[in-house]
């Protein structure tokens, strides 16, 4: 080998580690990168949507960053409120997350991620974050790679700075939003129109739970329709009026069980949702649902959800020592009811605080959206005078189960 080669190959292996060291030293996220994301995307928000839902972030949480071009999102805030499963392991430093039928483990530091029991290599790992002078921080996590290992479609809006996912709970036949192709089908988005159902007499309320008062609020009314089915098409629909039929049979249902009921409205009148809060607050109401129908500006997302708060007051006591009983609990036996009854895609229950009838009402309180009313096969399924009787019926079912198990007589064995 002459020495020119010689002289040559060392300079190729010089560029080769220097372009190693480079790329190495790329990956490598500092502190100093850290910082400067917060403070650009606290000028240049990055916004979050979930199935067309902006997800609004607590003052507490970080929210969404781009640091060196990559994207990075609280690991709770997003796939809770898809309705999975969010765990922190202490011990190992890692964040487990479970929806539907798949699970990614992620660890702090570790570019290593496992998809369903399979090793994955990341390209930024999961990190704690925290602002400059603040003491904890909180778990971020990679979106693009750990929603695509969970079936979610991600998409970026460059124009609006926005993260835009689509669950693998919301999606049929639709485009995909990267690649511009059909997405793939999501198995559990028909409807059973209509399966077997056991219309068989509900219980009566027991005495202790017959005492505890339940608000109804029937969501929209008056100049507020909501959302509008069909709309200028012969069978259109507002949303305020088939809450209110859906209202009314959820009252008799409990009536007749016994219960003690106070209405929101009964009327076809317009209140705010502060109103509506204070009309429940002022009542001592112990429990309050609200009635609603869900819509979106695409066709294709479908199914349904139930909202709820975990409440605590000013001295740290939860909904279970002031009132006994849990909005968790209550959304999750009324979805389970109502997926029984209607046969919908199950959307999961959500932890709301933002939403108005939640965060000003003291008591536990629960928001459910029984199907989209935008969406061709819910809708269907929406103007039928079954699907009226068969919500009611299951709401009413769960609020009977729940307040007799957990508010049960004294002295009762049961």
């Amino acid at each position: 080998m002459t020495k020119r080669m010689i002289l040559t190959c060392c300079v190729l292996i010089v560029f080769l580690l220097s372009a190693a060291s480079a790329a190495a030293k790329d990956n490598v996220i500092s502190q100093r990168d850290i910082y400067e994301g917060i403070s650009y995307c606290e000028e240049f928000p990055v916004k979050l949507f979930v199935d067309d839902e902006q997800i609004i972030f607590e003052e507490h949480d970080i929210p969404p960053l781009i640091i060196k071009d990559r994207t990075l999102i609280p690991a709770r805030a997003l796939f809770e409120n898809m309705g999975g499963i969010v765990h922190w392991d202490e011990e190992r430093q890692g964040v487990e997350i479970h929806l539907g039928d798949s699970y990614v483990s992620l660890y702090i530091g570790s570019n290593i991620a496992w998809i369903n029991g399979e090793e994955q290599t990341l390209e930024v790992p999961a990190m704690i974050i925290a602002r400059e002078g603040e003491e904890y921080g909180r778990t971020m996590i990679p979106v693009r790679f750990t929603a695509e290992a969970l079936g979610c479609l991600v998409d970026w809006r460059d124009e609006g700075r926005e993260v835009v996912i689509a669950s693998p709970f919301s999606r049929d036949e639709h485009e995909d939003p990267e690649n511009g192709g059909p997405a793939e089908t999501v198995t559990g988005s028909a409807i059973s129109f209509w399966g077997p159902f056991d219309y068989k007499p509900l219980d009566a309320m027991n005495k202790s739970a017959a005492q505890m008062m339940i608000a109804i609020d029937i969501g929209h009314g008056g100049k507020d329709v909501g959302a509008i089915g069909n709309e200028d098409k012969p069978d259109e629909l507002y949303e305020k009026d088939l809450n209110l039929k859906i209202g009314f049979l959820l009252r008799d249902y409990l009536l007749k069980a016994g219960a003690n009921i106070h209405m929101i409205r009964e009327r076809d009148v317009t209140l705010t949702l502060a109103e509506r809060a204070e009309i429940a607050n002022k009542k001592g109401a112990m429990l309050l649902v609200s009635i609603h129908n869900n819509s979106s500006e695409f066709d294709w997302p479908t199914g349904t959800e139930v909202h709820y708060y975990s409440k605590v007051d000013d001295e740290e006591r939860d909904e279970k020592e002031l009132y006994g009983i849990y909005s968790r609990d209550v959304a999750r036996i009324v979805q389970k009811e109502l997926l029984a009854a209607l046969g919908t895609f199950d959307r999961g229950i959500k932890n709301s605080p933002r939403l108005g009838i939640l965060n000003r009402t003291v008591m536990p309180a629960i928001v459910i959206e029984g199907a989209f009313m935008s969406n061709a096969e819910n809708f269907e399924m929406i103007k039928t005078e079954e699907y009226a009787v068969r919500y009611a019926y299951s709401v009413a079912k769960a609020l009977i189960s729940i307040m007799n198990e957990t508010f049960k007589p004294v002295g009762s064995e049961e």
